[in-house]
């Protein structure tokens, strides 16, 4: 009769994890190798099966956002894996923050699972639990002293002008300009290729591409890839144009430490550390675009005003009942026409319903404006009064420099209060209407700025006589800007000069910022095109589509 033989134990299961944060780390520290090497021998001598070995190059031990801690961490967990010990290098590689570590041990804990060090040997029980609880606060300890260290020496280098290491901004690349203690000092240095591309997107939303209309975010990404051009990236796209025409390093200036690296949450900018760099763009340019870029926000400016193809869009309302007028088509787009918002969406009624053809209506605009603003005795008159108020004005002068000086002391004191909400906690740095609100008090404070020097030059200005010439010159060039271009291009020009087209039954009244620029034209001087087939009741004689 054979004798039973006893059991075998259970070969425990175990996984490593290794971990380094940077690349420097794993040349010149503890390498991953070298690591795994430790953990194997750590699990062969406590007779361990060594069932995966988890690494994870390139993390900081701060947060669990690390792809595959967490992936070991559920593997650990798994029942069905059978695993009874996670082994790590030392206690630092695993978190260096002590309540996460605290966390995720328990969670572990939970499983079954024990976590040891193979380089830090603590016994079992209360005085080793409380031993590693120390080890990990001074770990934690550890990795913020050290990261002080390093945020004071990256704020020293920055302000002796040199960049941090950080991938450069679009338009600008690093070059080595000097070599202390054997380390690299870079500066930034313009990229000519992607500056030319920065100047590009500045013109084409300012200006538009030759013969045509300033652009919008959207377009500008459109046309540089239509044409062939490329970010970094590849393709560009709404994000990178966008995160371009915000960015003010391009007018010469760079800042450090906006942003806190660990949270993402902004710095006070009494922190921020100013770079000298090379300009692409001079400040003027830079504050246009952002005006233009406030001005298009959909929530200001309808998008069919911006992009539409009416020349009168926003300025054409109706005489009888001050609605605007609304672009309307017949005959599958061979008419167009501009007719009263109401009477299209309402009815007419209270004499509402008039339409007039729209090119019609464009050519009686632009002609009038032409005749009227434009005529040198007309520009004459225009310029002289401004000069005059500019030149004798004194009073007003100084009333709008107390008003500048206020407004520039209230967009700074809300700039203040914006930071402050973001550093108590009230509000999250990444709400886009934050950052709206903090670009337009920014803007508000350049342009205060810079009225105020504008309003200083004025009180030493002296008069000035108009040349005929330079008025006929400028003349020709104002209508030239009105006939050319397409529609967006045109509207953009017409609304610095109209404010309103009212269109009444038998006259027009166009009127401009301050007083009316045109009394009236009359229907009669409109003889010359035919208006829209609707004014006749009966005009559908064939009784097709329009029906």
């Amino acid at each position: 009769m054979r004798a039973n033989r006893p059991e075998q134990p259970a070969v425990l299961r175990a996984i490593g994890y290794t971990r380094v944060s940077t690349k420097r780390q794993a040349e010149h520290e503890v390498s991953l190798a070298e690591q795994q090497e430790m953990i194997q021998s750590y699990c062969a001598l406590r007779h361990a099966a060594v069932a995966r070995i988890f690494v994870e190059p390139g993390a900081s031990a701060l947060s669990d956002s690390r792809p595959v801690f967490q992936e070991m961490v559920r593997f650990a967990c798994n029942p069905a894996n059978g695993i009874g010990l996670v082994v790590v290098y030392a206690f630092s590689r695993f978190f260096r923050n002590v309540a996460e570590y605290l966390r995720y041990k328990n969670i572990l804990k939970d499983a079954g699972v024990r976590l040891v060090s193979a380089t830090q040997d603590l016994p079992e029980g209360p005085h080793g639990e409380l031993m590693e609880t120390i080890l990990a606060a001074f770990d934690g300890h550890q990795s913020e002293t050290n990261a002080e260290t390093v945020r004071q020496v990256m704020a020293a280098n920055a302000e002796a002008g040199y960049w941090n290491g950080s991938r450069p901004p679009f338009g600008y690349r690093t070059e080595v300009v000097a070599v202390l203690r054997k380390k690299e000092k870079k500066k930034l240095a313009l990229d000519e290729a992607e500056a030319r591309l920065v100047k590009l997107i500045f013109r084409l939303c300012l200006e538009g591409p030759e013969g045509g209309a300033p652009m919008g975010i959207k377009a500008i990404a459109d046309y540089l890839n239509r044409n062939g051009h490329r970010h970094r990236e590849g393709r560009f796209y709404t994000s990178m144009v966008e995160d371009i025409l915000k960015r003010s390093t391009y007018t010469g200036t760079h800042y450090y430490n906006q942003r806190n690296s660990r949270t993402r949450r902004p710095r006070p900018p009494s922190e921020w550390i100013a770079m000298a760099v090379p300009a692409i763009i001079d400040q003027d340019t830079f504050d246009a675009a952002q005006r233009t870029l406030q001005s298009r926000r959909p929530d200001r400016t309808p998008p069919r005003v911006v992009t539409g193809p009416t020349l009168l869009t926003g300025l054409a309302v109706c005489e009888t009942c001050g609605r605007g007028m609304m672009l309307r088509t017949g005959k599958s787009g061979q008419y167009r026409y501009l007719t009263c918002a109401k009477a299209a969406t309402e009815g007419a009624s209270q004499g509402c319903g008039r339409s007039v053809r729209m090119e019609v209506m464009d050519e009686l605009v632009l002609g009038a404006v032409e005749q009227r603003v434009f005529a040198p005795e007309r520009l004459t008159e225009l310029l002289r009064a401004t000069l005059e108020h500019a030149q004798n004005g004194q009073t007003a002068l100084e009333e709008e420099m107390t008003q500048q000086n206020a407004s520039l002391k209230d967009a700074k004191a809300g700039l203040k209060r914006l930071y402050d909400l973001v550093e108590t906690g009230a509000t999250d740095v990444d709400d886009p209407l934050l950052k709206e609100r903090i670009a337009e008090l920014k803007l508000r404070m350049r342009e205060a700025a810079a009225r105020i020097e504008a309003l200083q030059q004025r009180r030493a200005m002296t008069r000035v006589e108009i040349a005929p010439a330079l008025l006929e010159r400028f003349a020709s060039g104002m209508r030239q800007r009105l006939r050319d271009g397409n529609p967006a291009f045109r509207r953009a020009w017409l609304h610095l000069f109209v404010d309103e087209v009212r269109i009444g039954s038998d006259q027009i009244m166009i009127r401009g910022p301050k007083l009316p620029i045109i009394d009236a034209v009359t229907r009669e001087e409109a003889a010359t095109g035919p208006m829209v087939p609707s004014f006749v009741r009966k005009w559908r004689t064939r009784h097709d589509s329009n029906v």
